[in-house]
């Protein structure tokens, strides 16, 4: 990835980064892990104001991929929604973020 200008917030894309990817080539969550960083890097939000959230499986693993200095949580099977709703009411500072499998 080439090193971008700053946004708004003073950070560049990498500043969006997640740990590695260790996906299977193909499967669709690295594109999906990628459009993320580069919205919320055009966006200007800031990545500590935001909490991922995920079910189980290989969607589990994703959040690790993307805005590594954000909040994370792994929810039970099928909850991530009512999770990410609680984690929205808690704190409304936090922007949430969803990441579900395939059904």
């Amino acid at each position: 990835m080439a090193e971008t200008k700053p946004n708004r917030l003073n950070l560049v894309e990498k500043d969006y980064d997640g740990a590695p990817s260790t996906m299977c080539r193909g499967c669709g969550h690295d594109a999906i892990s990628a459009s993320v960083q580069r919205a919320y890097y055009e966006s200007s939000i800031d990545p500590r104001k935001v909490v991922k959230l995920s079910g189980i499986g290989c969607s589990s693993k994703t959040p690790a991929y993307f805005l590594s200095q954000s909040f994370g949580f792994n929810a039970v099977h099928g909850r991530m929604s009512a999770v990410a709703t609680g984690a929205n009411l808690a704190n409304h500072s936090l922007l949430p973020i969803g990441v579900s499998g395939r059904r």
